[in-house]
């Protein structure tokens, strides 16, 4: 995946993110549980930027 298609990937899953937790909030029994799978993806892109930079400061 290219670097602008990482990119437009985080930003539609924070896009749907934020739309679920909108439309959550409304609901009788609201809960920040569904933060949890949001932020193992966060995590996640962060890991893969963060090795992306290692290889390319060693000029892998």
């Amino acid at each position: 995946m290219t670097r602008s298609g990482s990119k437009i990937a985080s930003g539609g899953i924070s896009t749907l993110a934020g739309a679920s937790f909108f439309a959550q909030a409304g609901k009788e029994g609201a809960s920040l549980s569904g933060l949890a799978g949001y932020a193992f993806l966060g995590g996640v892109f962060f890991l893969a930027s963060a090795l992306r930079l290692g290889r390319a400061g060693k000029g892998v």
